[in-house]
């Protein structure tokens, strides 16, 4: 294959690697794509847009010499051997976000953070349309970038995560924002400081750039220390607004009219004697942290449980011992975690289903029982959502 016919390679067939496919074959031959999976979960979608693509599992059966260039997707292992071949061959590297960037990146906000990316963002899109402003939320939160590389809009509102940050080669936005950092992914990331590293390369090339105290960088705007991360989150929104010409008040009046997304601390009470709360997109120790301070002046009985991502939960050891009535342990790690908080005596059961019909039934009234994880949910589940509506479930079961 000459290089006037080479081809780009796209590494992963997940929603951004079938988003790559369809954004590359306007301008160019089909894509390789490369997906070590047997089935890649994009791979029927894929078939409906192209009769025979040519998907490769096997290393060796890629010629080098014939890859124009390469587009990873944000879940792919970048340690895998195929990342070292590339760069033996001098072939590029790049992410759809490199792509997407390269056109929009006057009217990109990009936002990051440990937690609260996903709330930030759809609470921006809502006062922004609220606002008559043409917007939309992309990225991390399951819109890839590239199918909306063609939209005509004012402004697009970027939820960006680490492994997305640490596949982009060059970034560059109108404002970046740095909501909070605290250990996370460390089952995938080196260490800490290299997952701190990763995130604040989100203020690269920005033209406003806004984060906490404490990153010793110079920013444009520092977020003020609020323990509540609904009001912390809020703030942020506000001084994004702000910077891009909205009022005050129409900001605030916006965002009594937004409703909050499903599994973040959603009550989802039955009756007036028992309080329930989901917080199923608890998954590591910064969010359940959050949660317990939440309802701190209640009496909590915890579920919490799943893979701990390497993260460790013994500094909540104080927070646990000071504001929790019983903690309920589950899930493929649920040994590990028991050991680091064995002081308060949790109980330990095998599945999420078991763990909540104790905790119902040790349960008594004015009780909270607070679903909040602290886990990531891929031991029983596809993801942190269809974990809560599990949840929901198993409530409606045991209480109603």
């Amino acid at each position: 294959m000459s290089k006037k016919t080479s081809r780009s390679l796209i590494l992963g067939l997940g929603q951004t690697g079938l988003s790559l496919f369809n954004y590359l074959i306007k301008f160019e031959q089909e894509p390789i794509i490369f997906d070590t999976r047997d089935d890649p979960p994009c791979k029927k979608e894929l078939l409906k847009k192209s009769k025979n693509p040519l998907i490769i599992s096997n290393l060796k059966e890629i010629a080098f010499d014939e890859v124009r260039s390469c587009y990873v997707s944000p879940g792919f292992d970048i340690s895998h051997e195929i990342v070292k071949k590339l760069n033996t061959h001098n072939i590029e590297i790049l992410s759809d976000l490199d792509l997407f960037l390269k056109v929009h990146a006057k009217k990109s906000i990009l936002v990051t953070g440990t937690n609260g990316k996903t709330s930030v963002v759809s609470l921006l899109q809502h006062i922004m349309k609220s606002l008559e402003l043409k917007v939309k939320s992309i990225g991390n939160n399951g819109f890839p970038v590239l199918d909306h590389i063609e939209d005509q809009l004012d402004y697009f509102v970027i939820e960006v995560s680490s492994f997305q940050i640490e596949r982009t080669k060059s970034l560059s936005s109108l404002v970046s924002v740095l909501l909070n950092i605290s250990p996370d992914h460390l089952d995938v990331h080196d260490s800490f400081v290299q997952y701190t590293k990763i995130k604040k390369r989100i203020f690269e090339n920005s033209n406003f750039k806004i984060g906490p105290e404490g990153l010793g960088l110079d920013l444009d705007f520092i977020l003020p220390e609020i323990t509540d991360h609904e009001i912390y989150n809020k703030e942020a929104v506000k001084r994004i607004l702000l910077h891009i010409g909205l009022k005050k008040k129409s900001i605030e009046e916006k965002i009594l009219t937004f409703n909050p997304l499903p599994h973040r601390l959603e009550d989802i009470s039955l009756n007036k004697h028992l309080t329930i709360i989901n917080d199923s997109k608890s998954t590591n120790p910064h969010s359940l942290n959050a949660a317990i301070n939440k309802y701190k002046d209640e009496k909590i009985i915890l579920i919490m449980g799943g893979l701990k991502k390497n993260l460790s939960f013994r500094p909540l050891m104080e927070v646990l011992k000071r504001n929790t009535k019983k903690v309920f342990i589950y899930g493929a790690d649920r040994e590990k975690i028991s050991n680091e908080i064995e002081e308060l005596n949790p109980i330990v059961l095998e599945s999420m289903a078991q763990a909540v019909k104790e905790a119902i039934n040790y349960s008594t009234k004015n009780d909270l029982v607070l679903f909040s994880p602290g886990c990531s949910s891929f031991d029983e589940f596809q993801n942190y959502e269809e974990r809560g509506s599990k949840f929901k479930e198993l409530i409606k079961k045991y209480v109603g």
